[in-house]
């Protein structure tokens, strides 16, 4: 007797360690489970609430879930696909049963359209529904469950969906003896992919609803809503669903100075706009809202801004102290921008640009530094440098003008700068000739070189030649 009880238990005990080992496979290993969460609502004076202890079925697979005071209800499903679509239905004493398809997919989490029941309308002799409604005439959107979506596999909220509402001449929503079959499309879109689903539904207690999904592209997608009675097409057009970019890609995260070159070696005050360009791997622009920081080696600059809706985020950045300690090797200061390519601030993103602190203007050099002419009309050339006092070039609209008393001047007599960072020819590096022309009576000739700074420029400068008539050249 003794030895049968001892066999039981240890069977017992056995038993409960397979299941107890069985349960730890399931905490730890997830790959092979698919989540469905959704949420049950009703109408009540107009307005959605939700639905506390409906029972909540996914038919393909037998289980069952009750929703909490919330409306909402979780599903954890071992598929025996990678993906498979289920049928989730949701009734309640009281209420008219409905249902939604979703489809689950093996390690990962699906948001379910929401479901909505409506409360059955009795009569006072035995609780069976009755009609009040006429035929349907109108169709109206009811609810948007949000306003924008993101692209496909970007990691956050990809669907959206949209319930109507289809009401008779007078304003009453349609009873299910008047029922439509309710066509949905997208009127316009991005074009990436993204579509309807379902594409068309038959009214239950006059409602219906449809997902936008999104595809791989950003863009505002319109969508219309229509049913069809004795030839009549009755539409509805709600508001555009915006589909916004996914997370930042790094090679699609790029800087922009709205001056490159600035005089910060000059003056402290000096402001200038950096652009942090944001797109995900689509090429579309980021969501808006996406958080960009910002640094900077010397100066000043705002620590961080959130993206536009074309993915772009402006700072400012100030000079003043420190400065760069060593000018003359290097007058630069290095703006660094960072991003995260996911939603846990774990993949860091980043990319730097290079903005110039340039210097005081330097004195002008020119070559040669005086000249001698005769009644011949033989030309002359020169080659001059403007540029900074560590040979950088000078800020843009700069002005250099060059001027004589007599004869005619060619090349750069009037060059206004561009936005240079680097010295060479057209930044720092110029050339002009002069010739008397025939039988010039002047005896001396001056030539002017001005360099006209702007208000937050380098500095101004002038030079003066002076060229001497004699009666023949060496």
């Amino acid at each position: 007797m003794f030895d049968k009880v001892l066999l039981k238990v240890r069977r017992l005990f056995l038993a409960a360690a397979v299941l107890a080992v069985a349960s730890c496979a399931d905490v730890t290993d997830t790959s092979n489970i698919a989540v469905i969460n959704g949420t049950v609502y009703t109408y009540s004076d107009g307005q959605l609430v939700p639905v506390e202890n409906a029972l909540v079925s996914a038919v393909e697979v037998y289980r069952q879930a009750n929703t909490d005071i919330n409306g909402k209800y979780s599903f954890s499903l071992e598929l025996p696909a990678a993906e498979q679509q289920i049928t989730i239905q949701a009734s309640k004493a009281g209420y008219i049963s409905g249902q939604v398809q979703a489809l689950a997919k093996n390690g990962e989490t699906f948001l379910a359209p929401d479901l909505t029941l409506s409360l059955i309308n009795a009569d006072t002799s035995g609780g069976l529904p009755v009609s009040t409604s006429g035929d349907a005439a109108h169709i109206q959107l009811t609810e948007n469950s949000v306003p924008q979506i993101y692209i496909y596999s970007s990691g956050l909220r990809e669907s959206a969906t949209m319930r109507f509402s289809l009401t008779d001449a007078e304003g009453n929503i349609v009873d299910n003896e008047h029922s439509e079959t309710v066509f949905f499309r997208i009127l316009n879109g991005p074009g990436g992919g993204e579509y309807l689903f379902p594409d068309s539904m038959t009214s239950k207690n006059g409602l219906v609803s449809t997902t936008l999904n999104s595809g791989i592209k950003a863009g505002p997608v319109q969508i219309e809503a229509y049913f069809v009675r004795e030839g009549a097409i009755y539409r509805t057009i709600p508001p555009r669903v915006a589909i916004y970019g996914g997370l930042p890609d790094q090679d699609r995260f790029s800087l922009a100075a709205e001056q490159m070159n600035i005089a910060g070696q000059v003056r402290f005050g000096i402001v200038d706009n950096i652009t942090a360009f944001v797109g995900d791997k689509y090429g579309n622009p980021v969501a808006p809202g996406t958080i960009v920081y910002f640094t900077s080696q010397y100066g000043i600059i705002q620590g961080a801004a959130i993206t536009d809706e074309l993915g772009r985020a402006v700072v400012q950045y100030l000079t003043a102290a420190p400065l760069p300690p060593d000018p003359a090797s290097s007058s630069f200061t290095e703006v660094r921008a960072v991003t995260y390519g996911d939603t846990l601030g774990e993949k860091k993103l980043e990319t730097t640009l290079d903005l110039l602190l340039s210097a005081a203007t330097a004195g002008i050099e020119v070559n040669p530094q005086s000249f001698n002419y005769t009644n011949l009309n033989n030309g002359i050339a020169f080659d001059f440098k403007v540029k900074d006092i560590y040979g950088n070039p000078l800020v843009a609209d700069t002005r250099i003008k060059v001027t004589s008393t007599a004869g005619t001047l060619y090349g750069d007599k009037d060059v206004t700068l561009l936005d240079n960072r680097y010295p060479g020819n057209g930044s720092t590096e110029f050339s002009f000739s002069w010739a008397p022309g025939d039988s010039l009576k002047d005896t001396q000739v001056y030539i002017n070189i001005q360099v006209n700074s702007p208000s937050e420029g380098n500095g101004s400068r002038s030079l003066r030649l002076v060229g001497t008539k004699v009666d023949s050249l060496p």
